[in-house]
């Protein structure tokens, strides 16, 4: 579909550097384009003639009515990711403002493995301990603290996998091929290639916990104290949804409690209020009691140039549909 929009003036703030000359050059074909990199909400100056927004999935701050009084001829925002949590909708339909995400443009989506691969890396990690054996090269040690370094092997155990979208279909698929037995819990997902456990027998009954559902109403803290107490003796846990999905000073309450826990996360809360330096987790990581990424499962080129043409397929199907409506 060819569309062409010159009235259009687009800021294209997230990470662009690395992007093919065709996805840029599709870009300005659609509309006027200024591609600059936003992380922080004061380096939004006032741009009034801005009609569309393709915003940084990782900046430090929502976009709230603070932001869009920075915008005041906006029309559209597709921001390059699957989740939304850094813009707020509400404030947004109230604007008339149209608000896409790659979950409207399931090819894309589908096509993007780079979330999953890295929450299997970090289901690798905890049950081998990567970090730990490179870093003690690093400090001049050569296998003279093996018992720490002593792992498990993920083949013969049991996967516990909550949310079996994209993400976690991949997972089961990865889990698999390394001979380990997973179940999922997803009341909206019919998944017949694995067996479907209730909440609380994924946590107590799994080697492992894999969370990467989705963010919503009904998933906001849905994990606490009670379910993370049931986890078997030197279980693994692995966050790669959201924060919020996770009672976070629960969490870290349990890791003191429980020091035979295994725990990597790539997701705290308050990233995109920009107060993630407040999470409980941030301590015990650099106690080496958890393992904390900074929520970069999807950076890799292939995925976020994927996820800038989805953006823009959603700007294509918006322009055409205003046009023949």
């Amino acid at each position: 579909m060819s569309v062409t929009n010159t009235k259009e003036r687009c800021l294209f703030s997230a990470p662009f550097d690395f992007l093919p000359d065709a996805t840029l050059a599709a870009y300005r074909e659609l509309m006027d384009v200024e591609f600059g990199e936003i992380w922080l909400p004061e380096e939004l100056e006032k741009r009034p003639d801005i009609t569309v927004w393709v915003p940084n999935p990782g900046q430090n701050f929502t976009v709230d009515d603070a932001i869009l009084d920075r915008l005041p001829a906006l029309k559209v925002i597709s921001t390059p990711s699957t989740g939304r949590n850094h813009i707020n909708e509400l404030v947004c339909r109230e604007r008339g403002i149209e608000v896409f995400s790659l979950q409207d443009d399931r090819p894309t989506l589908d096509s993007i493995a780079a979330s999953s691969e890295w929450t299997f890396l970090l289901l690798m990690n905890a049950l081998r301990r990567l970090d730990f054996a490179v870093n003690e090269v690093t400090e001049g040690r050569w296998r003279t603290r093996e018992d720490m370094l002593r792992g498990t092997e993920l083949s013969g155990l049991q996967v516990g996998i909550v949310g079996f979208g994209r993400n976690g279909s991949r997972m089961a698929r990865y889990c698999a091929a390394f001979d380990a037995t997973c179940a999922t819990y997803d009341p909206y997902v019919d998944a017949p290639s694995v067996p479907s456990w209730p909440l609380d027998r994924i946590f107590a009954d799994s080697d492992a916990v894999v969370v990467c559902c989705t963010l919503s109403p009904e998933t906001h803290g849905m994990i606490g104290t009670d379910l993370l107490r049931s986890m078997k003796r030197n279980a693994v846990f692995v966050n790669t949804s959201r924060g919020e999905v996770v009672v976070e000073q629960e969490l870290a309450d349990i890791v003191r409690e429980r020091p035979d826990l295994r725990v990597a996360v790539d997701v705290i809360v308050g990233e995109v209020t920009n107060t993630h330096d407040e999470s409980p987790l941030l301590p015990l990581h650099r106690e080496g009691k958890v393992v904390v990424s900074p929520h970069i499962a999807g950076a890799t080129v292939e995925s976020q140039s994927k996820a800038a043409i989805g953006a823009l397929n959603a700007l294509k199907r918006f322009f055409a549909a205003g046009a023949t409506g």
